[in-house]
């Protein structure tokens, strides 16, 4: 899962969406706790969400500007609600995480 997140694109996206998420080890924690998420799910979702993850580098080819990526993929059936949960367990992952030392 960890692979497909990281080939979808979302990470880079959260950077340029959210300010906070921008720093490389806080964007890596939350890439870590949406992946660990989306791999707890059960077998059919989580097969769901990775070839959705993977199709949407496919619908991110080509975009210079991330938001405008963001946009196109929340266009997409059933990305909108994708987004938003990854994008919150982004968030609660990169936000709530271990203190920086």
């Amino acid at each position: 899962m960890a692979r497909a997140l990281r080939a979808s694109g979302l990470p880079r996206l959260w950077a340029a969406r959210y300010p906070a998420l921008a720093e490389p080890l806080v964007r890596a924690r939350a890439a870590a706790h949406v992946s660990g998420s989306l791999a707890r799910m059960p077998a059919p979702y989580r097969c769901a969400a990775e070839v959705a993850l993977r199709a949407g580098r496919l619908a991110l080819a080509g975009c210079p500007v991330p938001a405008t990526g963001y946009d196109r993929l929340a266009r997409l059936p059933g990305f909108g609600r994708l987004l938003a949960v990854t994008d919150s367990l982004a968030l609660y992952g990169g936000l709530d995480g271990e203190p920086d030392t």
